[in-house]
């Protein structure tokens, strides 16, 4: 397999491989990466410089910077590696990258993803969703002066995994639930999962019709065969065949079906990770997530928190779930770096992780141990001005000082404030493919601001600079060349780096003049 073996020029610095990684990009010297190991989100076979060069591989790759060059060295003998140079930054690295490979296609995700936040029932029903919780969640969100969104209800409202059809017991009435969130001014998304709950009548079926991966690496369609099972973490469950297009069709019917009949507007397409496939053996695992992201394409009211070369598609891309936590891999400091990892890699359509992180232990205790709201604030601030932003625990539930939930309301107020601007950009990235949220180096080439990895721009004119460190209650802001004038009306001259007063009341946010 062939090895791509680059020259490093002067200071140019490098991006890309696997969202998560984002804290380490731009990549210091001697860094390497497998990309096999995209860490359960985003991953794309592709590398952009500063210097205005690009490497892209049709598969997986290693990859290491030091010692004055730059090496990517395939794992699949069939890989088609290729690189370009000579477009200037990191702004024309992209987007020539972009073009060779993923050309913008012209549509976005469904504009309510952006202009309102979205709520997601994960933190306050996690295994157990009810019809009565869902609508008491929702009727609260109104009466607390949160402006209504697209509304996701997330595992374990079906019976079993792959059977796709709302728990009797727990919703006796879906359609009435549903009519109601629509009155309120709600869309509503339904998890799911390219999973099958392997004792069950949907996993008989589906294995004799030849739907499920199976022991055997062929893909004949004879009855019988033994199913392949194996380990995500919700336990034990069976894999579609994604590459049978029979496969699609059938999981296609079922969600039209609960378009048609219930008025679900949208599905969120959880799973799909390339090491599960992995496990179970799978010859080109890579080849499933990326079918499993060409699935949802057909429904414009989705997301997808893993992907592999989506870049360019009109996909909601949310974070992976994240810790209650400030600092460190899956801390609130991660999500900036992760959200300009996602922006130079082709993921337009971003999404920070759920206000507060979305890991299930963190629901605090009724004394609110292990809860800080300091936190819960600054995280819902961070994610204000991103292209998305998605609550799950009840800012009312977990917040006990008004002071901080009114915070957290202004937040979201805030976004929607914001929604006809990050719609403008939405629609210009669906048709140019350039990212809505971008770091200061692709606004300002060359100027120093590579490793700003605590604001970011929204557009090339908005610039955003939240607190992500406890206790602060100010924070030092790179501005750069040019009149800007703050959220406060103070004007500023750049470049420069100021101290700018930020209490826990206020983002700051930074207009070109």
């Amino acid at each position: 397999m062939p090895t791509l073996t680059l020259p490093l020029l002067d200071g140019e610095r490098w991006w890309g491989g696997a969202v998560a990684d984002g804290r380490n990009m731009p990549f210091p010297d001697g860094y390497s990466f497998d990309l096999r190991d995209v860490m359960a989100n985003q991953g794309m076979p592709l590398l952009v410089s500063s210097r205005g060069r690009w490497v892209h591989s049709t598969r997986t790759f290693t990859f290491t910077i030091g010692s004055g060059v730059l090496t990517a060295t395939p794992h699949e003998s069939d890989a088609v590696i290729s690189h370009g140079e000579g477009f200037g930054d990191l702004r024309g690295a992209y987007r020539d990258a972009m073009r060779e490979h993923y050309p913008a296609t012209g549509t976005m995700p469904d504009e309510l993803l952006f202009s309102a936040p979205q709520y997601n029932l994960w933190i306050e029903t996690v295994f157990e969703p009810s019809q009565d919780k869902v609508l008491a969640y929702a009727e609260r969100l109104v009466a607390e002066g949160f402006p209504p969104g697209v509304i996701m209800i997330d595992d374990r409202w079906s019976v079993d995994y792959g059977d796709w059809t709302f728990h009797p017991g727990r919703f006796p009435d879906p359609k009435g639930m549903i009519a109601r969130l629509h009155e309120l001014g709600f869309k509503v998304m339904l998890w799911l999962v390219p999973y099958v709950t392997p004792d069950s009548p949907t996993a008989r079926r589906l294995n004799d019709a030849g739907l499920l991966v199976r022991e055997s690496e062929s893909h004949e369609h004879a009855f019988g065969g033994r199913m392949k099972v194996g380990w995500w973490w919700n336990g034990w469950s069976a894999a579609l065949d994604l590459l049978n297009p029979d496969t699609t069709a059938w999981l296609n019917t079922h969600l039209t079906m609960l378009r048609d009949e219930l008025g679900v507007d949208g599905f969120k397409f959880d799973g799909g990770d390339a090491p599960w496939w992995r496990q179970l053996g799978c010859a080109d695992p890579e080849a499933y997530t990326h079918a499993w992201n060409r699935f949802g394409l057909g429904w414009p009211l989705n997301e997808f928190r893993d992907s592999w070369r989506a870049a360019g598609l009109p996909l909601a891309q949310r974070q992976q779930d994240k810790y209650h936590q400030w600092e460190g891999q899956f801390g609130l400091e991660s999500l900036i770096p992760n959200a300009l990892a996602q922006a130079v890699t082709g993921h337009a359509f971003t999404c920070p992780d759920m206000i507060g992180g979305g890991e299930f232990r963190f629901v605090p205790s009724e004394d609110g141990e292990g809860f800080d709201p300091e936190l819960f604030v600054r995280y819902a601030q961070v994610a204000a001005l991103f292209p998305m932003m998605q609550f799950s625990a009840a800012p009312w539930r977990v917040l006990h000082d008004p002071a901080h939930l009114d915070a957290v309301r202004k937040a979201a107020l805030l976004h929607a404030r914001f929604a006809p601007e990050i719609l403008a950009l939405a629609t210009e990235s669906a048709r140019t493919g350039d990212p809505v949220q971008r770091p200061l180096e692709w606004a300002h080439p060359g100027q120093g601001y590579a490793d700003v990895h605590d604001q970011f721009m929204l557009g090339d004119d908005l610039m955003v600079a939240p607190v992500v460190t406890k206790g602060a209650t100010s924070r030092p802001v790179a501005i750069p060349p040019g009149a800007w004038r703050a959220d406060d009306g103070t004007a500023y001259e750049g470049p420069a780096v100021v101290e700018i007063d930020a209490p826990l009341t206020r983002l700051p946010w930074f207009r070109r003049a």
